[in-house]
């Protein structure tokens, strides 16, 4: 169980501590991002959790349509509307939301926190949240024997169950909803967490785009 719960928790950890002490987020979110990227590939490695293959562009197209969108429905900003009416413990916290243009004043060190960024976004948080939320969480929400369930058995309750978690530990609680439903969709139709990984990833990199882009700093 540990390979499945470590890495996630350990950047939920490191991330939400690095958000704290914006002077200093560059060099914290570094730190989380070398210590969980090592983290997993040393409890990955050799388990056969994630098996990599050629076939991803299912993958590919439920990220394009995931990240569109998410984006959309952010910009409404419908999540207010809910937040209100949740107990403070369960409300999402904000982003940690860091302009690296504006904080950061030497642009080699603008461009390598942002390189680490999106090496985090694109590459380490795919894995690590996949493997938590649809390698594990789904099929233990069914059956505490969770490893005799096979990747992508459908359950009502699980479905719902991981929807309702992943959302509110986005503060886009309702593009979060939509976003995990298609990914849980995903892994439905092709019983395969490799190509929700590429999905996630293939999101996270264009959010990273748009964010750059657009300033959407309060994205990430």
């Amino acid at each position: 169980m540990t390979p499945f719960i470590l890495p996630f928790a350990l950047y939920i950890f490191l991330s939400q501590f690095a958000s704290k002490f914006p002077s200093h987020y560059p060099l914290f979110y570094t730190t989380t991002v070398v210590l969980v990227g090592a983290a997993t590939i040393y409890l990955l490695r050799g388990k056969g959790i994630v098996k990599m293959h050629r076939h991803i562009f299912p993958g590919i197209i439920f990220g394009i349509v995931g990240i569109v969108a998410w984006v959309l429905i952010s910009r409404l900003q419908l999540e207010q509307a809910i937040i209100q009416f949740l107990p403070e413990w369960l409300q999402p916290g904000a982003r940690a939301s860091f302009n690296p243009f504006q904080s950061i004043e030497n642009p080699i060190a603008q461009w390598g926190f942002i390189m680490v960024r999106l090496l985090g976004l694109a590459v380490l948080v795919p894995v690590v949240e996949e493997v938590f939320w649809r390698s594990f969480l789904l099929r233990w929400v069914i059956s505490p024997d969770w490893q005799d369930q096979e990747i992508g058995v459908f359950s009502v309750k699980s479905f719902l169950w991981i929807t309702f978690l992943f959302s509110l530990a986005h503060p886009e609680l309702i593009a979060a909803a939509i976003y995990c439903s298609l990914l849980n969709i995903l892994l439905y139709w092709r019983r395969d967490l490799w190509n929700c990984i590429v999905a996630h990833a293939t999101s996270n990199l264009l959010l990273g785009i748009y964010i750059l882009y657009a300033g959407a700093w309060q994205l990430w």
